[in-house]
């Protein structure tokens, strides 16, 4: 109970938007960090990294216009070097699953807006993100050409790499949906990544075979895996808060009250 608790004050929304807490164990109203559920939400308890990453998938399909459009957008701002953090929480807080539901999402020219104002704190995150993943990536390519004893140590630099990813993502993806601080949201995600470390590795994992499909037909790669990803990495974050995702083709409470007066109701007339 009490890791519940730390847990879950640490991962909770710093600014506006945040849920009501309360300090209880898991009922059908509350979820495990204490966060009000609501009719409708999509159930964030017992989901594993391969229905996050199902479901990073199936928002694709349901916009991809504009997750493609995003993607365009994302490749020309990491083309122009400098505005490529900016571009990369813009892509985050464009492809939030509750868009539509909870959230509206934004327009181009505010999209624009966007990359330039999180232009300082995209750097800001990428700076203290980035180095571990690229050394990690050295040690393994550098070591796997020699004879070395160090080589031996591959297995725990591919798990390191694995998990400083998904704690590099998470960030940014708890910056864009949170609107956190570099330093707040690498906090967040660290701790909710060792909260959630199988699903966390399994989606990671389920990506980069994604990406490493895409990259063999190219085109997949340029116009929307990484709106993809971005979308898959805003569910992972999303569902360890215990942040509910409205399905919007789900019914409504009052539909659900009509229904169960339908099967109630007798057959034949009052």
């Amino acid at each position: 109970m009490w890791l519940q608790v730390v847990i879950g004050r640490a991962t909770a929304p710093a600014r506006w938007g945040r849920p009501r807490w309360k300090p209880r164990l898991c009922t059908d109203e509350y979820d495990r960090f204490g966060y009000e559920t609501e009719p409708g939400a999509w159930e964030v308890r017992g989901v594993s990294g391969f229905r996050v990453v199902l479901r990073g998938l199936s928002d694709t399909l349901e916009h991809l216009l504009p997750f493609t459009l995003a993607t365009l957008g994302w490749w020309l701002g990491v083309l122009l070097v400098v505005p490529a953090p900016g571009a990369t929480l813009t892509l985050f807080r464009i492809t939030d699953p509750r868009t539509g539901t909870d959230v509206d999402r934004p327009t181009w020219r505010e999209s624009a807006g966007l990359v330039w104002r999180n232009l300082r704190r995209g750097w800001a995150l990428t700076l203290l993100t980035l180095p571990m993943p690229v050394l990690l990536v050295y040690n393994l390519v550098f070591y796997d050409r020699t004879d070395s004893l160090v080589s031996l140590l591959a297995p725990l630099w591919l798990f390191l790499f694995a998990l400083t990813l998904a704690i590099g993502l998470s960030a940014f993806a708890i910056a864009a949906l949170r609107d956190q601080p570099a330093r707040a949201a690498l906090r967040q995600a660290f701790v909710l990544t060792g909260a959630h470390l199988p699903r966390a590795l399994i989606a990671v994992v389920l990506l980069w075979l994604l990406l490493a499909a895409g990259a063999l037909l190219v085109v997949p790669v340029v116009m929307f895996l990484p709106a993809t990803v971005a979308a898959t990495i805003n569910r992972l974050v999303l569902v360890g808060l215990g942040i509910p995702i409205v399905d919007p083709l789900a019914p409504t409470e009052e539909r659900r009250l009509e229904e169960q007066r339908a099967k109630g109701g007798s057959r034949f007339g009052p």
